[in-house]
């Protein structure tokens, strides 16, 4: 989410729209964050008292995020204040069906029909929502991504595999790293870089007792110009997660021409067009997974074909002025609803 909203921040859309960030989360800590939500509710309430918001754009993902989120959204509604609700866990109708009570879940329900807007990433996520909370206005609004005009050509004969995110278990990042030594048999020059913030003590003992370490990278979390420099080396993306909505990191791939692995869950096979664009695999199989890593590094035909079809989707549905021109549309929509216009 964060990676979200910055992109729309630096794109210009926060200076077009006067909007004002709120964060109700900041770093893990149970002692901190009562603070941190005091703090954001007391700004949004003096705001809304003094009539100075016209829309609320709330963006959550699951669990606490989405408890907290919906606070906000309580109070919008007692100002009569319309609100957009933009979920991007991948895990929202897992929290939902299987982890809320009657009124837990009554209380989603409640809050997703209240939203002028509810913003999902992809349409098979718009179909698991429209059935959480029948009567939700859901529409299918992508991560944007900043698109080059075109992409450079891969370098031959390289084997450098990237995952971008967190270190833990969801992720798959300890299924990848088991796979790393069968991978190493045909392809003893391949270098793993995991970059990203978590276990990586975890992942580091675990690289070590299978005897890879010196093939693995951890340089722990990386933004800005240092991924980009690790998207510029990469051959290949991986992501073997177990729940994902859209994951920014593989439009960023698709964007710089690197080729994609990664689990078919959540929005990714949406985007990846069923395989058409990357590489898609059951999560959980290390053995397929390790295969999928040696077989995407060794067939470079294959490859160079999907990546450049990711690129071109991309380009066509992912890029950043594309996404904010939607997203302008429905923020114009919901002024007009509130006679706001």
């Amino acid at each position: 989410m964060t990676s979200v909203v910055r992109t729309y921040r630096d794109a210009g859309f926060f200076d077009k729209w006067n909007v004002k960030y709120l964060s109700s989360y900041e770093r893990p800590g149970l002692a901190r964050q009562p603070l941190v939500m005091a703090r954001a509710l007391t700004v949004f309430l003096r705001m809304l008292i003094l009539r100075q918001v016209e829309l609320v754009h709330v963006h959550s993902a699951s669990r606490g995020s989405f408890w907290r989120k919906s606070i906000f959204c309580a109070v919008a509604r007692v100002f009569d204040v319309p609100y957009i609700f933009h979920v991007h866990s991948g895990e929202f109708p897992i929290f939902v069906r299987d982890e809320c009570g009657p009124l837990a879940r009554r209380w989603v329900r409640h809050t997703l029909r209240g939203a002028r807007t509810v913003v999902t990433l992809t349409s098979s996520w718009r179909n698991a929502l429209a059935q959480l909370a029948p009567g939700a206005t859901v529409v299918v609004l992508g991560n944007p991504v900043i698109t080059p005009e075109r992409i450079g050509m891969r370098r031959k004969n390289a084997s450098h595999v990237l995952f971008l995110g967190r270190l833990h278990q969801k992720k798959g990042v300890f299924d990848l790293v088991e796979a790393i030594p069968k991978v190493l048999e045909r392809l003893p020059e391949a270098r793993f870089t995991l970059a990203g913030d978590g276990d990586l003590d975890r992942v580091a003992r675990q690289a070590e007792a299978l005897g890879v370490r010196h093939a693995l990278n951890l340089p722990g979390w990386v933004d800005g110009s240092a991924k980009d420099a690790l998207l510029a080396s990469a051959d290949l993306l991986v992501l073997p997660s177990y729940y994902e909505g859209l994951p920014v990191c593989i439009l960023e791939a698709m964007a710089a021409g690197v080729p994609v692995l990664s689990s078919a869950i959540g929005g990714i096979p949406d985007v990846l067009e069923n395989g058409a664009c990357g590489v898609l695999i059951a999560p959980g199989n290390v053995e397929a997974l390790a295969a999928a890593l040696i077989d995407s590094l060794l067939d470079t035909d294959a490859s160079e074909s999907r990546r450049e079809r990711a690129f071109i989707r991309a380009k066509e549905c992912f890029s950043t002025p594309k996404i904010l021109g939607a997203l302008d549309n429905l923020y114009h929509a919901a002024r007009l609803d509130s006679g706001n216009a």
